[in-house]
């Protein structure tokens, strides 16, 4: 199996769909990735970009994508529901194909260097990137935004891990790491009350943070001005712990007890298969269910000779 990573960049851009246009094609004619989705919110004024490459490509187009990216970008204009320190601002690397953990770092910390390098943008290592322990959570790096770290300046525990020790004058910083897979969803609601939202994401932190449930899970609850929707946000960072369907039920319950009806929910980039369908074996109840029921399985080995009912019932086991 070749190698092949997923990287999942960020940038603080959702309302501008030529600038989003550009950084996309920059990321893919710079190298042989291949862009697997990328969509962008008014509201949250960010854009979300999945590619797919071996460690090399990965490296090049993610550097090309920062550079079109700090070119135009600037944090001083930027305004959104979205926590956020700079123009590219976040940039997971996720390691799939043939790839370890300890791969995914290394390239991590090769694309944060790159962009400190020659970008002149201060970088932040989070997740299993973190070369400081108050940098391993996301949320702690971004606290205060671009606004916070500007006031602040980059001294003590918020000086950067690599690049110059102020923030870029419109690019703001980058956070960079390797981490396993993760789930963004969002559950909108049919209430343009924000607290509402912060509220059932309140809850949701508080069940994980107690032990009682919603391991890996957070949550942010908001408000979508442009469509008068109230929103709660999350980053499922544990599938294999909570699932879509737990999120989803527990946000249904407890949006009904505050007499609120769930309105849509959304995925933000792609996810896994297995996610999917551990989602729908939970809300329909299956007795057993898994991917090798779905067709599609079995449609690129339609062409070869017919399995036996003896192979088809070991592939199923």
């Amino acid at each position: 199996m070749a190698k092949l990573v997923q990287c999942i960049p960020n940038f603080s851009e959702g309302r501008r769909s030529e600038v989003v246009e550009r950084i996309v094609d920059t990321i893919r004619s710079a190298s042989g990735v291949a862009i697997v989705d990328y969509s962008m919110d008014v509201d949250h004024n960010r854009c979300v970009v999945t590619f797919l490459g071996s460690p090399e490509d990965v490296r090049a187009s993610m550097l090309a994508g920062a550079r079109s990216a700090v070119e135009l970008i600037d944090m001083n204009k930027h305004e959104g529901v979205h926590p956020r320190i700079g123009a590219v601002d976040v940039i997971p690397v996720v390691p799939i194909g043939d790839v370890t953990m300890e791969e995914a770092i290394a390239l991590g910390h090769e694309i944060g260097r790159d962009i400190a390098r020659e970008l002149q943008v201060p970088v932040y290592f989070y997740e299993e990137c973190a070369l400081r322990g108050h940098c391993a959570n996301l949320a702690d790096v971004r606290k205060g935004g671009f606004e916070g770290l500007k006031k602040s300046g980059l001294v003590g525990d918020r000086a950067p891990d690599a690049g110059p020790s102020e923030l870029h004058p419109t690019a703001g910083a980058v956070v960079v790491g390797a981490r396993g897979p993760l789930i963004a969803y969002n559950i909108n609601l049919a209430t343009d009350d924000a607290s509402v939202a912060r509220r059932i994401a309140s809850k949701i932190r508080k069940l994980r943070e107690s032990g009682e449930g919603m391991a890996g899970v957070k949550a942010i609850g908001l408000l979508l001005a442009s469509r008068g929707v109230a929103q709660v946000s999350f980053n499922i960072t544990r599938p294999d712990l909570t699932g879509m369907w737990d999120v989803y039920s527990s946000v249904e319950r407890e949006a009904k007890a505050m007499g609120v009806e769930v309105l849509e929910s959304e995925l933000i980039g792609a996810i896994r298969e297995e996610h999917l369908v551990d989602a729908m074996r939970s809300a329909m109840r299956f007795r057993e269910f898994s991917s090798e029921r779905m067709l599609e399985t079995w449609i690129p080995h339609s062409g070869r000779k017919q399995a036996t009912n003896s192979e088809l019932i070991t592939r199923n086991s």
